[in-house]
């Protein structure tokens, strides 16, 4: 990379559309001048649906700023396309050339594209950079096997909960037993997804380990305390909700109290709870007289540059420049995204957000995704979860069929 931009102002220009395209200023060639033949710049950048507002406006600045910064670049053009964090690394395998030059992607896909080679490993100092900017505990979230694969640009938790103050109080919701307890009719009193990213959660809670150090011999989920807390979710299953799809509907009826989601869900949770809507960490939970906290799935998200990208320069380029700090901040203001930049860890605005709270206190009981989780695990997981959850697993059976899944997690690729 020809020159490293690690804070870039924003320009002003804003182009509606999918399709971002700005021209640079010619800069006319003097005798004192060599010419250099200027060349238009095409990207793709790939970003969920719920992001598109925020990177067509991001973009369109980019675009303006390489090109008028760089006398070689005489237009840049990205397209923005709705391919989301959660499935990017699947995209990209099934052809690096034909996917986007920049995409966001989560830790635990780090391994499988790094192996690939399918993505640019960030230069030392380039890496060096990334860390002062964001921190060790971010920084670890792009790195796999010494080497960082891209920049950290939010916080992704998986859960906080997000309750109905009109049928919870502040001390109900710190104890899961005491919400499911409460008489509140034929309302659901609790939910979180049955897809692996969330219900790993109910392991976590137990102490499970998955993959810990990228051991794929260490996987856990059919420990004692792990296996309890599956039959108290199965015992209590008519007042625990697990269809994700559904829930923003629920809450909006009233038929759901209370609900745990990742930290780029505010923005449905408030249009769902209304003015009624609290936040809160996720609860404890006692089971057969023990207590246990609630923990879940913990990273970041963060810019990959394609390693079969036609523009690596200018891809890295802008893959630092969504990632900058006034980006960052962009993006919160737009998504309630949760920045990890260090520079802004102590922004008044932020800091005194209920949801950051929440999340910030949730933080201490996260489990980093590790990048050795294989492709098949999720959808084998949700699927063993859900079989508990509906009962077509009997009680006494949990362990045997968890152990039988867990063996197979062990050598899945």
């Amino acid at each position: 990379m020809k020159k490293r931009i690690l804070a870039l102002s924003l320009a002003a220009a804003m182009v509606v559309g999918a399709l971002a395209s700005c021209n640079g200023s010619e800069t006319p060639v003097t005798s004192s001048q060599e010419a250099v033949e200027a060349r238009d710049v095409s990207l793709v950048l790939w970003g969920s649906q719920e992001d598109q507002d925020y990177l067509k406006e991001v973009a369109a600045d980019f675009c303006t700023k390489y090109a008028t910064d760089h006398e070689d670049v005489k237009s840049v053009a990205i397209e923005v396309q709705v391919v989301g964090e959660d499935g990017s690394a699947n995209e990209v395998m099934k052809d690096p050339s034909a996917a986007a030059d920049v995409f966001g992607m989560p830790t635990d896909q780090i391994k499988r594209l790094a192996d690939a080679k399918a993505i640019f490993a960030m230069p030392d100092d380039v890496a060096a950079d990334i860390k002062a900017f964001v921190g060790q505990a971010n920084y670890d979230g792009t790195v796999y096997d010494g080497k960082s694969y891209g920049y950290p640009y939010t916080v992704n938790i998986a859960q906080a909960l997000y309750y109905n103050t009109d049928v919870f109080t502040e001390e109900d919701v710190t104890s899961l037993n005491k919400m499911l307890e409460k008489d509140i009719g034929d309302v659901k009193a609790f939910g979180i997804d049955a897809g692996a990213f969330h219900s790993a959660s109910w392991y976590f809670t137990g102490g499970a380990e998955l993959f810990t150090n990228s051991d794929k011999n260490v996987c856990t989920f059919d420990n004692d305390d792990s296996v309890a807390i599956l039959k108290f979710v199965q015992e209590n299953k008519d007042k625990i909700f697990i269809k994700g799809g559904d829930a923003a509907n629920m809450i909006k009826d009233g038929k759901l109290a209370a609900w745990g989601d990742g930290s780029w869900a505010v923005q449905g949770m408030k249009a769902a709870f209304g003015d009624k809507m609290g936040v809160a960490k996720m609860p404890t939970i006692t089971v057969d007289g023990k207590d246990y906290q609630m923990k879940c799935f913990g990273g970041v998200k963060f810019y990959a540059v394609n390693a079969a990208s036609k523009e690596p320069e200018v891809a890295i380029a802008l893959a630092q420049f969504i990632s900058n700090e006034e980006n960052q901040m962009k993006r919160y203001e737009m998504r309630q995204a949760i920045p990890t930049a260090v520079s802004l860890q102590d922004n008044a605005k932020i800091k005194e957000d209920p949801s950051v709270k929440a999340y910030a206190e949730q933080m201490a009981f996260t489990v980093v995704q590790s990048p050795v989780i294989p492709g098949g695990w999720w959808e084998d997981s949700k699927a063993l979860f859900e079989s508990i959850y509906n009962g077509e697993v009997a009680a006494d059976d949990i362990k045997a069929k968890v152990a039988e899944h867990v063996a197979s997690w062990k050598t899945m690729e």
